[in-house]
């Protein structure tokens, strides 16, 4: 871990005494028991609530829905019977997701205690990813010829598809915003190539580019139109997180390693994700928080006693508030919400991130401050 390293280089300098830690930026708190089975938070809206789905201990998934720390299940019937996750969620506390119709998955809308299936576009399975204040639904669905298209609903009730362009074969849809813009992925053409898009109520398709390479995909979008995705960059070995806004396409790096992907955006264009920490992913992966242009590893930001190794954030909200989840050093793992420390200042900014102090000793200041400017970098 980069913390780890930066103290591991200091103790060994041996010139001066270590500065005092610097204080945590977030609490965390965990937003339900599964009993110590996999689960992953993926959505998250203003209120705190979080969804996401749980394993149960017949190896099927369950939606859930958290609020205040407690997880209810979204899922109908038997645990282990059929599957369902859930993807979203809007202010209303309306939940998108997907759950098991006979023998196939459907995408589906959990409201107020009932369970609305959305059918297909012909094919067997779909699936929910995003919802806005109105109840728009996007995701993806099987065609009656065996394709897989993105799709957003109507009004009626019905579904249309986001189709792929000039000779592509896939598209899918994964966030829509309050003004009906919806982000995702479509293949551009029969070599597997594909863009990250915006598309519009009025049925128009802008493509985003990509940050060098064949393949990009949009997973947020916030209300102003920026979109957070992760595209593959120059060679294709490589993916990185991007932000896009008027300012065009941003590469936001990663935090080490060779990959990197953007999940949840909010209003003010801070975005959240996950991010390899060294090359070829050895170490695994860390949640990471960009915000004011600066990429920053989440595990700095909370209360290193905790124990806590955050793996992954699936969204964040115009609160700051972060769904994640965090694993300690016995392999238990747990989803978990990060919430801003306000001490006393009014509304708390992710980027009044504090710094340890610097060492006066001339050498070991050096060192110090040689060691910083490489995690800012990375």
């Amino acid at each position: 871990m980069p913390r780890l390293s930066l103290l591991s280089a200091l103790l060994a300098l041996s010139i001066a005494p270590l500065a005092a830690q610097a204080a945590p930026l977030y609490t965390v708190a965990t937003v339900g028991n599964f009993g110590g089975l996999t689960s992953q938070a993926n959505g998250l809206n203003n209120a705190g609530t979080v969804v996401g789905y749980n394993y149960t201990s017949g190896g099927h998934i369950n939606a859930y829905v958290s609020s205040s720390g407690a997880a209810t299940s979204l899922h109908q019937g038997d645990p282990n019977t059929g599957n369902s996750q859930a993807w979203g969620i809007n202010e209303s506390g309306a939940v998108v997701g997907s759950s098991s119709v006979g023998n196939w998955m459907q995408a589906t809308v959990f409201s107020n205690g009932t369970v609305h299936a959305l059918g297909t576009l012909g094919g067997h399975n779909s699936y929910g990813y995003g919802i806005n204040a109105s109840g728009q639904v996007v995701g993806i669905s099987d065609t009656s010829d065996g394709a897989q298209i993105g799709f957003v609903s109507t009004g009626n009730g019905g579904l249309v598809g986001i189709g792929p362009t000039n000779g592509g074969g896939s598209s899918a849809a994964n966030a829509i915003n309050d003004a009906g813009a919806v982000t995702g992925y479509a293949e551009i053409n029969a070599l597997g190539d594909y863009r990250a898009y915006i598309y519009t109520i009025d049925g128009s398709m802008q493509f985003l580019g990509t940050l060098g390479g064949d393949y990009a995909q949009g997973y947020a979008i916030n209300n102003a139109g920026m979109v957070a995705g992760y595209s593959y960059i120059a060679g294709n070995t490589e993916s990185h997180a991007f932000l896009y806004s008027n300012a065009g396409l941003v590469d936001i790096g990663d935090l080490g390693g060779d990959d990197s992907y953007a999940t949840g955006i909010n209003a003010a264009g801070d975005v959240v994700g996950a991010s390899n920490f060294s090359a070829g992913g050895v170490g695994g992966y860390h949640a990471f928080l960009y915000s004011g242009g600066v990429l920053k590893d989440l595990n700095d930001l909370i209360d290193p006693t905790l124990g806590l190794n955050l793996v992954y954030a699936g969204d964040i909200n115009d609160k700051g508030q972060i769904a994640a989840r965090g694993c300690m050093a016995n392999g238990q793992c747990s989803d978990v919400l990060l919430s801003l420390i306000d001490n006393g200042g009014g509304n708390p900014d992710p980027n009044d991130v504090p710094e340890p102090e610097a060492f006066t000793a001339g050498i070991a200041g050096l060192a110090l401050m040689g060691l910083l400017r490489r995690r800012r970098k990375a």
